[in-house]
């Protein structure tokens, strides 16, 4: 919960670290939504900018404007928190997530830490709450960082993983 007429503090963004390090799904509800929002709809894409800004770690979190006070939109933070739990449990069978994975590296090859080209030969899903998929590859070293975010951002377009963290580990053969 982030003070909307405050904005984003250090020890909202502590407790959002804490729970995305722990695997913890979320959503970011932005209270006292009612004392901000005569500041016209270019304030709500300012605030959500500053607010992604702020926490980049928990960018899998959906962010819902809500009054508690008025009651206004708590029906939605309501329905999120159900599509996050979902989401945080779903399971992807080996065949749909590695043709997800077959995709993505036709689009962009892998890149490991340090030299050399690595290949993804195939993934499982070894994990939920939170979702967590292990790659077997080529070499077993480390993706780099940008192409686990860009594998990572193929499966939540793939399989949704609405407010939750997944986790990606890599093996060799």
């Amino acid at each position: 919960v982030v003070d909307a007429a405050a904005g984003v503090g250090k020890r909202d963004a502590s407790i959002a670290g804490e729970a995305e390090g722990a695997g913890r799904g979320g959503v970011i509800a932005a209270n006292k939504w009612d004392l901000v929002k005569e500041r016209g709809p270019d304030f709500a894409k300012e605030f959500d900018e500053r607010l992604r800004d702020a926490l980049k770690f928990a960018e899998f979190a959906p962010i819902v404007h809500l009054s508690a006070l008025t009651g206004e939109r708590t029906e939605r933070l309501l329905m999120l928190i159900d599509e996050v739990d979902a989401a945080r449990r779903r399971q992807v069978t080996t065949g749909e997530l590695n043709r997800v994975l077959k995709r993505a590296t036709e689009v962009q090859a892998p890149s490991g830490v340090g030299r050399g080209s690595v290949h993804i030969r195939y993934g499982v899903q070894t994990g939920v709450a939170p979702p967590v998929f292990t790659l077997f590859t080529s070499r077993g070293i480390r993706l780099h960082f940008s192409y686990e975010r860009f594998i990572r951002n193929r499966l939540r377009e793939a399989f949704g993983f609405k407010g939750t963290p997944i986790r990606l580990k890599v093996r060799g053969r």
